[in-house]
C-alpha cells in the first residue's frame, strides 16, 4: 500500500530552527508526504508566527497552537490524533534529528510496524555533550535489561509508525522522555514489529536546549525515566 505520511513537529521556542526543519521535511519526504502538523505550545518566541507565514509556501502545512496545554508527549499525541495519513512520523524540532533520514525510515515501514532512528545500532552514534551521552546510555541499557527488550534505543524520539498501531497503544501525555520508554514497551508487549535504523545524534546549534541549560531539569528528566522503568517492571 502506498504511504500517505503525516509528519508531527512539536515545537516550543524553535523560531530559529522551524523554517529550515520544515523545508527539509518537505524536501526529503517528497511524494509520500500528505501533511505536516506543527503543534506549538504558544511559544513566547512566536515560533507559530513563522509557521503561519510558511503556510503560504508549503501545501498541507497545518498549525495547532495550544494555549491551555503544554509538554512534549501531549503535543506529539495531539498531532497523532489530528493526523490523516496512514503513517505518522515525529521528530525533535531542534535539527538534532536529520529529516534526510525519513526516506530510510519509510523504506522499512512496509515490513515493520514501527521504525526508529537509533543511536545504538550499526551506523548510529551519539555526539552530544558527554553528560547527555552517558546518561542516555545508562537509561537505555538499564531499560533494555530490566524490561527484557531487544530494542536498543528506547528514547530516540524519531519514529515512523503505522497509524493502526495507535488503535492499541495510546501515548502517555505527561513528563518528557519517559513516554518513549512506555511506548516502546507497550509496542513490544502488543507484538508490533520494530526496526532500528542507525543515525548520528548531534547537539542543537541554534536555540536553547530544554534540559542542557537547566541541570535540575536534566536530573528530573533522568529520574522520571528511571521511575517509569521501575513502574513498567512492576506491571503498572
Amino acid at each position: 500500500m502506498e504511504n500517505s505520511v503525516s509528519v508531527i513537529l512539536p515545537t516550543y521556542n524553535e523560531r530559529e530552527n522551524v523554517e529550515e526543519l520544515i523545508r527539509q521535511v518537505y524536501y526529503y519526504t517528497g511524494k509520500d508526504l500528505f501533511e505536516v502538523i506543527v503543534v506549538d505550545d504558544n511559544s513566547p518566541d512566536k515560533t507559530w508566527e513563522v509557521v503561519k507565514d510558511l503556510q503560504k509556501r508549503f501545501k498541507n502545512l497545518r498549525l495547532i497552537i495550544r494555549k491551555n496545554e503544554s509538554g512534549l508527549p501531549s503535543a506529539v499525541w495531539k498531532g497523532i490524533k489530528e493526523s490523516k495519513g496512514n503513517v505518522v512520523v515525529w521528530l525533535d524540532c531542534d535539527l538534532s534529528h536529520p529529516p534526510k533520514l525519513i526516506p530510510k525510515l519509510l523504506k522499512y515501514i512496509e515490513d515493520y510496524d514501527i521504525v526508529c532512528a537509533s543511536r545504538y545500532v550499526k551506523g548510529g552514534k551519539d555526539i552530544r555533550p558527554l553528560i547527555r551521552v552517558i546518561t542516555s546510555k545508562l537509561i537505555n541499557s538499564s531499560a533494555k535489561f530490566i524490561l527484557g527488550l531487544k530494542i536498543r534505543d528506547l528514547t530516540s524520539g524519531f519514529y515512523a509508525v503505522k497509524k493502526e498501531v495507535f488503535s492499541k497503544i495510546k501515548l502517555m501525555e505527561t513528563g518528557f522522555a519517559e513516554y518513549l520508554i512506555r511506548f516502546s514497551y507497550d509496542a513490544a508487549k502488543n507484538g508490533f514489529k520494530f526496526k532500528e535504523i542507525g543515525y548520528v545524534s548531534v547537539a542543537r546549534e541554534n536555540g536553547i536546549s530544554k534540559t542542557e541549560k537547566n541541570f535540575g531539569k536534566f536530573l528530573q528528566d533522568g529520574y522520571l525515566c528511571w521511575k517509569e522503568i521501575i513502574k513498567l517492571r512492576m506491571g503498572k
